[in-house]
């Protein structure tokens, strides 16, 4: 039967072994770099290459709500209403994108209203699959926006909560973002981009 002293020599040494095991979440250090300008309405960063973007600025570009009513703001951006517990944001369908190619999600956004839990989920279908809870991102930033304070999420598809490298290894046909979850609430989106970081 082992002493209490070597229990505890042991429990030490094994804590000490488990520190220096290599953390396995990736570094999102760089999420901070990352910037919105205004003036030019698109996303900067060291390294980051905007693949494809919609900038609901100059039009809804096919995008539609469920659950919601989606405004255009000419010069601003687009207004999401949410009409039910699960308002979405779905880009047109036959995107053809690859995955590869970019690996973040960027949105920029404002929450005009809070009527209840802010979601901010995103899922996505590709060619293979359609939407579903298998496949899916939340953003890197847990928070929920705040009302009236514009935020930029960012999405690392390359690390997806559910899904696993399933984004990087196929050709996306459509997104959706879910928002609000509940009637009554609102945002608005500046812009959606996919880009590519080193």
């Amino acid at each position: 039967m082992m002493s209490r002293r070597a229990a505890l020599a042991q429990l030490g040494a094994l804590t000490l072994a488990a520190c220096d095991k290599a953390d396995p979440r990736p570094d999102h250090s760089w999420v901070d770099q990352i910037r919105w300008r205004d003036d030019l309405r698109q996303f900067e960063g060291p390294g980051l290459l905007v693949v494809h973007s919609w900038n609901f600025a100059n039009g809804l570009h096919g995008f539609m709500a469920d659950g919601g009513e989606l405004r255009h703001q000419p010069g601003v951006g687009a207004e999401l209403i949410s009409q039910s517990g699960d308002p979405k944001l779905r880009s047109p369908s036959g995107l053809g994108l690859s995955g590869a190619s970019a690996n973040l999600i960027l949105v920029r956004l404002m929450r005009t209203s809070a009527a209840g839990p802010w979601d901010g989920a995103l899922y996505y279908a590709t060619d293979e699959h359609g939407e579903s809870a298998a496949y899916m991102a939340r953003p890197i930033e847990t928070w929920p926006p705040e009302t009236a304070f514009p935020v930029t999420l960012v999405y690392d598809m390359a690390n997806l909560a559910r899904g696993g490298d399933d984004w990087t290894s196929s050709r996306i046909s459509q997104l959706r973002l879910d928002t609000e979850a509940a009637p009554d609430g609102a945002v608005l989106i500046a812009q959606i981009a996919l880009a590519q970081r080193g």
